[in-house]
């Protein structure tokens, strides 16, 4: 499919302050849950593969969250294409998935990294690996959790998300946050990295790191070999979204002061603006935001910004 990048950017933006990125005007990703008027699609992780523009995302499918696929013929208009990962694993520990990160091995093999969990309350997640020859499927799901909760890093982590996977001098490094309890009840929560040399299949030296990731945030590799960190924090009583940058997966990491966005409040971003990751385009260099922006009581969307 072809595609074509165009700039929409949005003027009601300009009375902002001018270091933040401008806006698409509306979401640019919708996904509607059948039979009841509410939409979900967020947690985007978008990339090119075959010239085609892609973005996974997490969706609803049969009443439950999972891991869809969407096209895009430019970097605001997409086409959802079918559900990647909705049915219920080998290992039996997940049936909600969510925070799907992809990446293809140095082998051909389409992975997507994601967290599973069974009960929303609990929310204990865990790390998963799903593989596929083609990118649109067959993926084959672990019988086990990638990355299990548990004794990691020195900390008892009760609750996995928002894996990061990248690659830095021939090793695979991954961040993602654990916490210490259930979501009523945390009071901590931790940055943990780990490293594989064997395409993702295994990891070890689990260890405490600054990865400036935040909830769901993601990493990206530049094209040169830098990393692009983004989260979400709080700024002036409203979430926003953070842009850090460094020489090494694991830092030192330097975070720009200011956001690069600020929570714009309604329609689209009423309650929260979660989940960036900075996608950059292969001709030109350019980096895009794409995001979640959420009304919780009609849905949560796709949104994207740009410099």
């Amino acid at each position: 499919m072809a595609f074509v990048f165009l700039s929409c950017e949005d003027e009601s933006d300009q009375a902002l302050d001018t270091t933040q990125w401008k806006r698409e005007t509306a979401p640019v990703l919708r996904d509607s849950i059948d039979g009841i008027n509410y939409q979900v699609a967020s947690d985007p992780h978008v990339f090119m593969e075959n010239g085609t523009l892609n973005m996974i995302y997490t969706g609803d499918a049969d009443g439950i969250p999972s891991i869809k696929l969407a096209t895009g013929n430019a970097l605001n208009n997409w086409t959802i294409e079918k559900t990647l990962l909705g049915s219920l694993g080998p290992s039996g520990l997940d049936i909600y998935k969510e925070t799907g990160f992809y990446r293809k091995s140095s082998t051909g093999k389409h992975q997507i990294y994601y967290i599973g969990y069974n009960d929303e309350d609990a929310y204990e997640s865990q790390i998963f690996l799903a593989e596929a020859d083609e990118l649109e499927g067959p993926y084959v799901q672990q019988d086990a959790p990638l990355v299990s909760k548990g004794l990691l890093a020195g900390k008892n982590v009760y609750s996995i998300t928002s894996p990061s996977v990248v690659e830095h001098e021939g090793k695979l490094y991954m961040a993602f946050i654990g916490w210490n309890d259930s979501p009523e009840n945390v009071t901590e929560v931790w940055i943990i990295g780990a490293t594989s040399t064997d395409q993702g299949h295994s990891w070890s030296d689990f260890q405490l790191v600054d990865t400036r990731i935040g909830m769901e945030g993601q990493v990206t590799k530049t094209t040169d070999n830098r990393f692009i960190a983004v989260r979400t924090g709080e700024y002036e009583d409203k979430e926003a979204i953070f842009y850090s940058s460094a020489l090494h997966p694991f830092g030192p990491w330097m975070e720009k002061e200011d956001p690069i966005l600020i929570q714009a409040g309604a329609p689209f971003e009423k309650d929260q603006i979660i989940a960036p990751q900075i996608f950059i385009v292969p001709e030109t260099g350019e980096e895009i935001l794409f995001y979640t922006g959420a009304d919780q009581s009609l849905g949560w969307w796709v949104m994207m910004a740009r410099e």
